[in-house]
C-alpha cells in the first residue's frame, strides 16, 4: 500500500492578525517575558502603557554615555548616586535626625498640654465642689443659727424668771423681743458672710474655668505652632539639600559624559596613532629587509665568484696557502649569519669616510626628507594664486624657504633639488658621506660634475649655504 504523502502545514496568520482578534493572547504575550519580547515595532501597541514606560526606560538605560563607551547610562546612574550618597549621606541623616526630634517633640507637646489641661479642669471641679459644700454648710448654719435663738431666748426667760422668785418679786419680763433683735442679728452677720463666700467661690470658680478651658487651650496652640514651626524648618531643610542633590547628581553627569567622550577620542587618536606607526614600521622593515637581502645577493655572487675562482685555481694545481686561506675564510663566511656583512660595511664606511655609518632609522627619515624636498622642488616654474589673488610664479628660492620653514636640513634640501634634476653631483655625496649617510643604501644615482647645471651653481653661490 503507498503511503500517503505529508500534507503540507498551512502557513498560519501573522502575529498582528492573531493578536488583534483574540484579546487572550494579547494578555498572554503581555505576562509571559519571552513572549513579551517578541512585540517590537508596530506590535509594542500590544503592550501596556506600564511595559512600554519601561522599555523606554530599559533601552536608555542601556545606551552608552559616549560613542564607542562600554559605560551604559545605568553604570552612570549607579556611580551618581553612590557619589551623592558619599557627599550628602552624613547630612541627610542629620535633617532625618532633626526631623524626628521635631515630629516627636510636636507629638509630646500636645500630649503633655492635654494632660497640663485635664489637671486643670479636675482642679476647677475640686473647686467648684469645694464651694458648693461650703454653701451648704453655711446654709445649714444659719438655720442652726436659727434654731439655738428660739432656745436660748427661752433659757434665759426661765431664768430670768427663776430669778424673780428667789428674790421674791414680781416674774421677770417677756424677753422675747429681745431674743428675737438678737437671733435677727446673727441672722443678718451670717448672711452677709454667706453673700462674701458666694461671691468669693464664683471667683474661685470662674478663675479655674478660665484657666482650664481658655488659657491651657490658648498655651497648647502656641506651643504647637512653635513644635509645628521647628517640623516645618526641618522639611524644608531637606528640600533645600534634596534640591543641592539634585544639581550636583546632574553636574557628575554631565562631568562624567564630558570626561568619557575626551576618553574615547583620545583612544580613538592613540589608535590611528598606532595603526599609523605599526604601518610606518612595517614599511620601514620592509625596506631594510630588501636592503638586506640584496646585499647579501651581491656579496653572495661576489664570493661564489670568488669561491669558484679559487677552486678552479686549486683545481689546476696553482693554490697557494693565501688562496687556500682565503677559500676556508670564504666558506666559514658562508655559514655565518648575516648580521657579519652589517658590521664589514660599518667597518669599512669608517674606514673610508672617518665617520661612524648612521642607523637604517636615519637614513630612512633622510630619504623621506629628500623625497619631500624633490617633490617640492618639482613645483619650480608653476604659476599659483597667492592669497590675495594674484597669480605667482613658483621659484627656486621659493621652495627652499617653504622647506627651511618646514625644518628641513641644507643638505637634503640640496640633495633634492640634485635629484629633481637628474642626480647627485660628487660635491653633495661627498657631503652626504661626511654626514655619515651612505649613497648606496640611500639610492641615489649620480651624475659627474661635469654636468652639474648651472642652477645647482647658483643654488650654491646665492642666499642658500652650499
Amino acid at each position: 500500500m503507498a503511503k500517503k504523502p505529508a500534507s503540507k502545514k498551512k502557513p498560519g496568520k501573522p502575529l498582528a492578525q492573531r493578536l488583534a482578534a483574540d484579546p487572550a493572547l494579547v494578555k498572554r504575550y503581555q505576562s509571559d517575558p519571552g513572549l513579551r519580547s517578541k512585540l517590537t515595532g508596530s506590535l509594542e501597541r500590544y503592550l501596556t502603557p506600564q511595559q512600554r514606560q519601561s522599555r523606554a526606560v530599559n533601552l536608555r538605560l542601556k545606551a552608552p554615555i559616549a560613542p564607542g563607551s562600554n559605560v551604559t547610562e545605568r553604570d552612570l546612574a549607579h556611580e551618581a548616586q553612590a557619589a551623592t550618597t558619599v557627599r550628602y549621606g552624613p547630612q541627610d541623616r542629620a535633617l532625618a535626625q532633626q526631623l524626628g526630634v521635631a515630629q516627636q517633640t510636636e507629638r509630646d507637646t500636645a500630649s503633655a498640654y492635654d494632660q497640663y489641661r485635664a489637671a486643670l479642669q479636675q482642679h476647677a471641679a475640686m473647686v467648684q465642689s469645694f464651694q458648693q459644700g461650703a454653701q451648704q454648710a453655711l446654709q445649714q448654719t444659719a438655720q442652726g443659727i436659727t434654731g439655738l435663738g428660739s432656745q436660748e431666748a427661752l433659757q434665759m426667760q426661765q431664768a430670768a424668771n427663776q430669778q424673780a422668785a428667789q428674790q421674791g418679786v414680781a416674774p421677770a419680763g417677756d424677753l422675747t423681743s429681745l431674743a428675737n433683735a438678737a437671733m435677727a442679728t446673727r441672722q443678718g452677720v451670717m448672711g452677709t458672710f454667706q453673700g462674701e463666700q458666694a461671691l468669693t467661690g464664683a471667683a474661685v470658680n470662674q478663675y479655674a474655668d478660665t484657666q482650664a478651658n481658655v488659657v491651657a487651650p490658648g498655651q497648647k496652640l502656641s506651643a504647637l505652632a512653635q513644635a509645628a514651626g521647628r517640623t516645618k524648618d526641618a522639611r524644608q531643610r531637606q528640600t533645600d539639600l534634596a534640591t543641592e542633590k539634585g544639581a550636583f547628581n546632574q553636574q557628575f553627569r554631565d562631568t562624567r559624559r564630558q570626561d568619557e567622550l575626551k576618553n574615547q577620542l583620545a583612544i580613538q587618536t592613540l589608535g590611528l596613532n598606532q595603526n599609523k606607526a605599526q604601518a610606518e614600521t612595517q614599511i620601514a622593515t620592509q625596506r631594510i629587509k630588501s636592503q638586506e637581502t640584496q646585499t647579501k645577493a651581491r656579496l653572495t655572487s661576489q664570493e661564489k665568484q670568488t669561491k669558484a675562482r679559487l677552486e678552479e685555481q686549486a683545481r689546476q694545481g696553482q693554490l697557494n696557502r693565501e688562496n687556500q686561506r682565503r677559500l676556508a675564510a670564504l666558506r666559514r663566511k658562508e655559514k655565518g649569519s648575516s648580521s657579519t656583512s652589517s658590521t664589514t660595511d660599518k667597518k669599512a664606511f669608517r674606514d673610508k669616510y672617518g665617520v661612524d655609518l648612521q642607523p637604517t632609522s636615519a637614513h630612512n627619515r633622510a630619504r623621506d626628507a629628500v623625497q619631500n624636498a624633490q617633490t617640492a622642488f618639482g613645483q619650480v616654474g608653476k604659476t599659483v594664486k597667492q592669497a590675495d589673488g594674484k597669480p605667482h610664479k613658483v621659484t627656486t628660492d621659493d621652495v627652499v624657504n617653504h622647506l627651511r620653514d618646514k625644518g628641513v636640513s641644507n643638505l637634503w634640501i640640496r640633495a633634492g633639488l640634485e635629484m629633481a634634476r637628474g642626480g647627485l653631483t660628487p660635491g653633495t655625496a661627498a657631503r652626504i658621506h661626511k654626514a655619515g649617510y651612505s649613497v648606496a643604501e640611500l639610492g641615489y644615482k649620480m651624475r659627474p660634475a661635469a654636468s652639474t647645471p648651472t642652477g645647482a651653481a647658483g643654488y650654491n653661490k646665492g642666499n642658500q649655504p652650499g
